[in-house]
């Protein structure tokens, strides 16, 4: 079964898959002695990330590929967002490495070797992280004797969370798309929306940052559930009053968000439906089932719709 993605996932991939967040994050995060040796003007999103059918079934969230200075080799960075502390993160990282390594080796038929990986996962979530920082750290009992035969390996944490005392390092957007997975759990989400604002008001006339205000926008509506369109739309004007710019962006903002009402409306209609119609057929279904439903895509109540109508169980429905 595939991961719904969650507002946490589609702002973090919408804002590193863009080089300019990403190469400013790496230049204050990957480690002194390894960051002269790469040429991050060069760096690229893997195509893996996107349509390897084998790695989406591993499901990582972005995998980029740098090159060393001065020659042809290259480091893949694996980066893996998590909102929340995961105990088998080192095993979904395993997973990925020997499913890299297999799509290496039927693309380069010749090599006898892999490129090397470095995995960074970045954390925002509520509590503290606490998953096993070594992959020995999960198999219990080891013996002295079987460790060398025991995959050894680790990954980069880089931990942004309310709870730690991380500084926010880098350039104003790097900064902003750190900031807002911060301040994404805050208890005063109008008040932190209203610093990202500010912040952004300094690059406001930067292409980029209108995409990623457009795309913070989204995730502070989505990500808190305690700040409205209506909320959002009033910082906005407050922040940006008279900016010709801004206020044309505002005035597509709002069209855009009487749009989404309907689509809303639209989807709360198709997913009470077949809500209704597994409830004649399986039974009430638990609240999990009923949130994942509440909250899927149009496209996917669609087809779990044509498959209720047939399914002899609700795992038929929703597999």
């Amino acid at each position: 079964m595939t991961t719904t993605p969650t507002p946490h996932d589609c702002f973090f991939r919408e804002n590193f898959a863009r080089p300019v967040i990403a190469r400013d994050f790496l230049q204050h995060h990957l480690p002194a002695a390894l960051l002269p040796e790469l040429d991050l003007e060069r760096m690229s999103i893997s195509p893996d990330t996107f349509v390897t059918e084998a790695l989406r079934k591993v499901y990582s969230d972005l995998i980029y590929q740098i090159p060393y200075r001065n020659t042809q080799l290259s480091v893949y960075l694996l980066f893996e967002h998590k909102s929340r502390s995961e105990h088998w993160v080192l095993l979904q990282l395993l997973r990925y490495v020997v499913a890299s390594g297999e799509l290496y080796r039927d693309q380069n038929p010749e090599a006898k070797s892999l490129p090397p990986i470095y995995p960074l996962v970045l954390y925002h979530g509520q509590e503290h992280w606490r998953a096993p920082a070594h992959f020995h750290d999960l198999i219990d009992p080891l013996p002295e004797a079987l460790k060398p035969f025991v995959p050894q390996f680790g990954y980069a944490l880089h931990d942004i969370s309310a709870r730690s005392n991380t500084e926010i390092k880098g350039a104003v957007l790097s900064r902003l798309v750190q900031l807002a997975l911060r301040y994404i759990y805050s208890d005063q989400p109008a008040e932190r929306f209203r610093e990202l604002l500010e912040l952004i008001a300094k690059v406001s006339r930067d292409e980029t940052a209108m995409a990623i205000l457009e795309s913070l926008l989204r995730y502070f509506v989505q990500g808190t559930g305690r700040l409205d369109e209506q909320q959002a739309r009033t910082l906005l004007e407050q922040t940006f009053s008279g900016e010709p710019l801004m206020e044309t962006f505002i005035d597509r903002y709002i069209a855009q968000g009487e749009q989404r009402g309907e689509q809303r409306g639209e989807q709360r209609g198709r997913a009470t439906t077949l809500l209704h119609l597994i409830e004649r057929k399986f039974g009430p279904p638990s609240e999990p089932i009923r949130e994942r439903i509440t909250q899927a895509d149009p496209d996917t109540l669609l087809r779990w719709f044509d498959r209720a109508i047939d399914a002899r169980n609700l795992d038929e429905v929703l597999h």
